[in-house]
């Protein structure tokens, strides 16, 4: 993987981790980043579950924080309370877990 392909994730990753720190969260890399096989323009998808419902205040801090770093890449964030019992499925097979925050 190019060096601003990770640099991107791991810019990713550490916004978000930040963002939700003292909260009981799971969080997730999936799609073709935790698959290995990303291109320059393709999207991070990350996958959040929460034990309690995410406040709005929360996620737009973290969508913010998001657009306004040096990101090139798009983000996608799916909060996995309100996703579908596939899109789930594929996260736990294919995500790869950044965090365990709190207690989960």
């Amino acid at each position: 993987m190019a060096a601003t392909l990770t640099r991107d994730v791991e810019e990713v990753r550490r916004i978000v981790l930040d963002a939700l720190r003292g909260q009981a969260a799971r969080v997730f890399l999936f799609g073709s980043y935790a698959r290995g096989e990303a291109r320059p323009t393709s999207d991070i998808d990350v996958a959040i579950l929460p034990v309690a419902p995410l406040t709005r205040g929360t996620l737009s801090l973290l969508r913010e924080r998001l657009e306004e770093s040096s990101v090139a890449s798009e983000v996608d964030l799916v909060d996995l309370s309100d996703a579908d019992e596939a899109l789930r499925a594929r996260v736990f097979q294919e995500g790869i877990e950044w965090s365990a925050s709190g207690s989960v």
